[in-house]
């Protein structure tokens, strides 16, 4: 999913019209740090909250659902690289929403042995860790720029025009 992730968010500049060559290097770091960061902080924080109620759930059977649920990002990320923004936007909000309502749905019976707050703020951190997730991949991995290119090569030009007028 990583390498995925930082091939597609290359590619999605690359088609944007970007020049600047070095993204994968770029992205894959980030992608490794995010992946593993939520996928083995959260499933921890889930497996210790629940255990201190008494689940009978192991760290491992928690890591395995947070990292299943990783699952449905993957042909939606390949999509992305479109470049089409409220695609893109779609895309990754059916993802995350698909990925939280996998999650819940195999912790629900679980979750229905403990008190209704402490279901809830499991379930809050969930939806936040997800949405947090939709959102570090939209506006790192497929931020639109071509505004910004667009500016600094018309500056380009007009400097360069400047500097021919100059010389003449």
């Amino acid at each position: 999913m990583i390498f995925i992730i930082a091939a597609s968010g290359s590619l999605s500049r690359y088609f944007q019209g970007s020049e600047i060559t070095n993204f994968y290097e770029k992205f894959v770091p980030i992608a490794l740090c995010i992946i593993y960061s939520i996928g083995f902080i959260v499933p921890l924080i889930i497996f210790l909250i629940m255990k201190c109620f008494g689940s009978s759930n192991s760290y491992i059977s928690a890591l395995c659902i947070y990292g299943y649920s990783f699952s449905i990002y993957i042909p939606i990320v390949l999509v992305c690289a479109i470049g089409v923004n409220i695609a893109q936007w779609v895309l990754l909000s059916y993802a995350a929403a698909a990925s939280t309502s996998f999650i819940l749905v195999n912790y629900w019976r679980e979750m229905g042995k403990y008190v209704d707050k402490l279901r809830y703020i499991i379930i809050v951190l969930i939806i936040g860790c997800q949405a947090g997730l939709l959102f570090i991949f939209k506006l790192y991995f497929f931020e639109e720029f071509e505004s910004g290119l667009t500016d600094n090569n018309n500056n380009n030009i007009n400097n360069n025009s400047t500097n021919i007028t100059s010389n003449i």
